[in-house]
């Protein structure tokens, strides 16, 4: 998959540049210093602009919080990912070995995993290597250091030190058998091509190969004209001097003759097409800079080095280590500025390369495993038995109703995955009753507006169905500007920054299957992904007719956090207290200050953006729960979280959610309620009665509901069954009209009188009575009443099956 380098280096960088497409694991963010297992070091400004340009991920920057380091740690750091690794850059203050080897003590204090160190930037190179030139800008990755500072000085010559337990030890078994696997031709192809993929983002950085010059080792930087320097006039051997002017300035200003170059640029060579190679070999570090053409080419004899630099030989004693730097001169007189920045920006681009071919080690294996059982033991400890069960109870929306909301034509809806599989589909009217609160009075919302005949008008003509008059289809939908309102208000909520989106209605107004159908929607998803591509959708529906954790705060946090968990392994880290946590074997170990925690630390140090649907926040419990709810989503929302929440709109909810975009349910389901109701009745009952038309009845059942989606569901549903019993017209009018305008009312009316269903059955009720008492003779009607007895008058199956359809209560 692609990867950019996203930040200018000197100004060359002006755009992304692709890394290697090789298939990348984003690892999770380190836990703590411990779990770095890469340092880079750099000793140059310009060095470390390139290696932070190639993260693909800044820690430092996702607002975290910050790794630190060890006490007495004088070094500055910086965390970020490059490719699938965590890798930290260590900031030089200065160049030279002494630098290095202290910077990497001190780097191995704060960082005691720290498995590889890549000295990375850039160098003095060999003119030559192996009969392959080695030509400015290539890079060159070590295969063995050399101190060529370090040894014993003699009257007549110096002796550098090259026994084994004086000099610096070759690398690991680990990193020499990745250098000989990168050193076959195969390998070693893809690492440079990888490489070149990188720099050919950015050809403007490339100076261009006349600007590559090789000079003579004996043809020394000085002014070549003996009028306008004397001491430069009499420098004539390798011992004479040259002015300290010389050693500032350019060949150009000095005037060195090009002709003596030793190489000679092809008149066809394409000055904006780099053609980089990578070399390995011997590197020669010092805490002196090469500037000598004759002394680099003694130690190439003698050591065969081909790189020259100041910092490997204090890293390596510390560190299992790679060296990685591209060539910016040929480590004599004439140094040569104007490769340095591209230089620098090869070595990174190597180094990004060379990092994919670098594997986890056992212990990042044993950790995932581990971390792995870890993740199952808390999601153990997270779950609760009723945690799906109200979602799933509620029944899916009605058929052409609630698309309002997206403006559109109804696509397949789909699941989003969910903490458990168990989704059902339920009948509506139970799954709705489930959700009334018995104890509300829905008087304290009459202020509210909606539902009333004339505050919806002129929209459009409902679908025809089969059996219903073509002059009955006719029905007012919601205002058009309305709907279009809220639709624009949604759609642009779940694209835009905003946290909050609030979701009010009367009970019974269809709120919790507004929250199912926005879940389940594939164009809530899409919308989303406007805002951010990589979007996760959690959700939670409370209920106060449920359990305990269904009601309270704490269900809430639990739910919330094993959605979390089941998606992302890295909760785990972002929380400071694992080990505590990993003890915990059910919601009951849990308290409150721990959940939050867990979640607010996901929260502060994640990127993952996220967007959560709280249904039914006035079902929590009264009092702390509520308080604590609205208390966690004003703290959860940031500019990676936001939150869709749905409650009636009492005035707590009201004064928190004031400011906040805000859809009023019952406004706009007069039409569902109409759609809902009409192909009930035309679906549910082949006996019509010829003077009835159901689309008018549907219709005066939309007008009464007032926005109440329960209260229509409750009255179709006895419409029903009065029209499967056979009912006339009278008796249909009769069963409407003396239905309680008010839900709760409403409610507890169906509930104490299931049996009698209404006052025109209850000729029926006394009928069964009367049979119970003289089938059995008794003097006390309530004396030894079977239970079949019983059932015969609470279930309507039974009394319509020996009352209403006439048989014997004896032959029972």
């Amino acid at each position: 998959m692609p990867c950019f380098l996203r930040r200018p280096i000197n100004g060359f960088i002006s755009k992304p540049l692709l890394a290697y497409e090789f298939p990348i694991a984003t690892p999770r963010r380190p836990k703590s210093r411990d779990d770095f297992e890469i340092a880079i070091i750099c000793a140059l400004t310009l060095e470390a602009d390139a290696i932070i340009a190639a993260f693909d991920h800044y820690w430092d920057e996702d607002s975290g919080l910050s790794f630190g380091k060890a006490r007495g740690d004088p070094n500055s750091y910086s965390a970020g990912i490059i490719g699938s690794h965590n890798v930290v850059l260590a900031h030089l203050p200065g160049m030279g070995k002494v630098a290095a080897g202290n910077i990497a003590a001190f780097c191995r204090m704060s960082f005691p995993n720290i498995n590889l160190a890549l000295v990375v930037g850039i160098c003095g190179g060999a003119p030559l290597h192996e009969d392959t030139p080695i030509l400015l800008g290539d890079v060159i990755i070590s295969t063995g250091v050399v101190q060529y500072d370090f040894g014993r000085r003699f009257p007549d010559r110096f002796e550098m030190k090259d026994t084994l337990s004086e000099s610096v030890g070759r690398p690991n078994l680990e990193i020499r058998s990745l250098l000989a696997k990168l050193a076959t031709a195969r390998q070693s192809q893809k690492l440079r091509r990888a490489t070149h993929d990188i720099i050919a983002r950015v050809p403007d950085a490339y100076p261009g190969r006349s600007k590559d010059v090789l000079f003579p080792a004996g043809y020394r930087h000085k002014h070549q004209d003996a009028l306008e320097c004397s001491v430069c006039a009499s420098c004539s051997t390798d011992a004479d001097t040259v002015c300290s002017e010389s050693l500032k300035a350019t060949c150009k200003e000095l005037g060195c003759d090009s002709k003596q170059a030793l190489r000679q640029i092809p008149s066809n060579e394409n000055e904006r097409e780099p053609s980089l190679k990578i070399h390995f070999g011997t590197f020669a570090s010092g805490d002196t800079v090469m500037k000598s053409g004759k002394d680099r080419d003694q130690l190439i004899r003698q050591q065969k080095a081909i790189g020259f630099e100041m910092e490997s030989a204090g890293v390596w004693e510390v560190f299992p280590c790679i060296v990685i730097k591209s060539v910016c001169d040929y480590a004599d007189s004439h140094k040569n500025k104007d490769w340095q920045d591209y230089s620098a920006l090869c070595a990174a681009a190597c180094t990004k390369a060379f990092l994919e071919y670098w594997n986890f080690t056992k212990r990042g294996i044993d950790f995932g495993a581990e971390k792995e059982e870890l993740r199952k033991r808390i999601l153990k400890s997270l779950h609760f038995p009723e945690m799906n069960e109200r979602r799933s109870l509620i029944s899916s929306e009605a058929p052409s109703t609630l698309d309002w909301i997206f403006g559109g034509s109804h696509p397949q809806t789909f699941e989003f995955e969910s903490s458990d599989n168990e989704e059902s589909d339920n009948d509506l009217i139970g799954a709705t009753i489930g959700s009334t609160d018995e104890d509300s009075d829905p008087e304290e919302y009459s202020d509210e507006g909606g539902g009333s005949s004339d505050s919806h008008e002129k929209r459009h003509q409902g679908p025809k169905l089969a059996g219903v008059e073509k002059e009955s289809q006719e029905y007012e939908t919601p205002e058009p500007s309305l709907a279009k309102d809220y639709e624009d208000y949604f759609k642009t909520w779940l694209t835009s920054d905003e946290p909050i989106y609030w979701i009010s209605g009367k009970p019974g107004s269809g709120k919790s299957t507004l929250m199912k159908f926005l879940l389940r929607d594939p164009r809530t998803l899409a919308a989303l992904k406007k805002w951010h591509k990589d979007i996760v959708i959690l959700s939670h529906f409370f209920w106060k007719p449920g359990s305990f954790m269904q009601q309270s705060f704490k269900g809430l946090m639990c739910s919330i956090a094993y959605q979390l968990l089941s998606h992302d392994l890295n909760l785990i880290d972002y929380h400071s207290e694992t080990t505590s946590i990993s003890q915990k074997a059910s919601p009951s170990d849990w308290d409150q200050d721990q959940l939050r925690k867990l979640l607010y630390s996901y929260r502060d140090q994640t990127s993952q953006k996220i967007c959560i649907f709280i249904d039914a926040l006035d079902e929590a419990r009264p009092g702390q729960d509520t308080l604590d709810a609205l208390q966690f989503i004003k703290t959860m929302i940031s500019p990676k979280v936001k939150i869709c929440v749905s409650s009636r709109p009492e005035p707590l909810f009201k004064q928190q959610f004031s400011g906040h975009p805000h859809l009023q349910m019952h406004q706009l389901t007069k039409f569902d309620i109409f759609q809902y109701s009409r192909k009930t009745l035309c679906q549910s009952t082949n006996l019509e009665p010829q003077t009835l038309n159901l689309s008018h009845l549907a219709k005066k059942v939309a007008e009464l509901a007032d926005g109440v989606f329960l209260w229509a569901v409750l009255v179709t549903q006895s419409l029903v069954r009065g029209l499967s019993n056979g009912d006339s017209e009278q008796q249909i009018n009769q069963r409407l009209g003396s239905m309680p305008k008010d839900l709760m009312a409403l409610y507890h009316d169906i509930l104490r009188r299931s049996a009698e269903d209404l006052l025109i059955y209850r000729e029926y009720v006394s009928m069964a009575i009367n049979l119970m008492f003289i089938a059995s003779g008794r003097r006390s009607l309530f004396s030894q009443v079977t239970a079949f007895e019983c059932m015969m008058v609470m279930e309507p199956e039974l009394l319509e099956s020996y009352a209403v359809l006439g048989s014997q209560v004896l032959a029972a």
